[in-house]
């Protein structure tokens, strides 16, 4: 199967971001989140169709992988897919227990950790959001410098396929038109249009 980018519309990614395979995802990681403040040219994410490591409460979110992340359409966009892409860059997340509530995030590029005193990134549940709508991510840089990069993770599409409050506050932040990676049997075009 080859891979190929497409142009997507955010005002119906309930349609395109879903499930594909069953996995044992937690239902707080489930459904679609917006990377609200995030500074970088991407917007939205999925835990969807990841393996989840019952035994140690984690799992590996591929920033590089089909229908798993949404890139601005833009020059920065391109040059952030295509930089994930060739590093296979991905995000090892650890929950501290299986309450789910913290988690320590490694970052993964060309198949190894970045350490920790490079950047320290972390999520943890937002404040009266037990079913895990909210996430706060902050990053600690090189021992200490100021938290740049950091961002609320909003979930706009819960687990039923249904787009939450914060999906209509997302749509005002963001340019509807997006890139995608996909998979698709033809190996023909680069760009396929939806």
């Amino acid at each position: 199967m080859a891979e190929s980018i497409e142009n997507k519309q955010l005002d119906n990614i309930a349609t395109w971001m879903i499930p594909i395979a069953q996995t044992k995802l937690p239902s707080v990681l489930k459904g679609v989140f917006f990377m609200d403040g995030n500074p970088l040219p991407d917007d939205c994410i999925t835990m969807y169709n990841l393996e989840w490591d019952t035994q140690n409460n984690s799992l590996v979110l591929p920033v590089f992988a089909p229908v798993q992340w949404t890139f601005h359409n833009s020059i920065l966009g391109w040059l952030l897919l295509i930089g994930a892409k060739l590093a296979q860059f991905a995000y090892k997340i650890e929950f501290e227990d299986a309450t789910l509530q913290q988690a320590q995030i490694t970052p993964l590029a060309f198949g190894i950790s970045v350490p920790r005193w490079i950047i320290d990134a972390t999520m943890c549940r937002g404040e009266n959001s037990d079913n895990g709508d909210t996430w706060k991510r902050k990053n600690v840089w090189f021992g200490g410098v100021p938290r740049i990069g950091e961002y609320t993770l909003r979930r706009i599409v819960d687990e039923n396929g249904e787009y939450t409050p914060a999906f209509k506050d997302m749509l005002t932040k963001v340019q509807n038109e997006c890139l995608v990676i996909r998979t698709s049997t033809p190996l023909g075009n680069l760009i396929h249009s939806s």
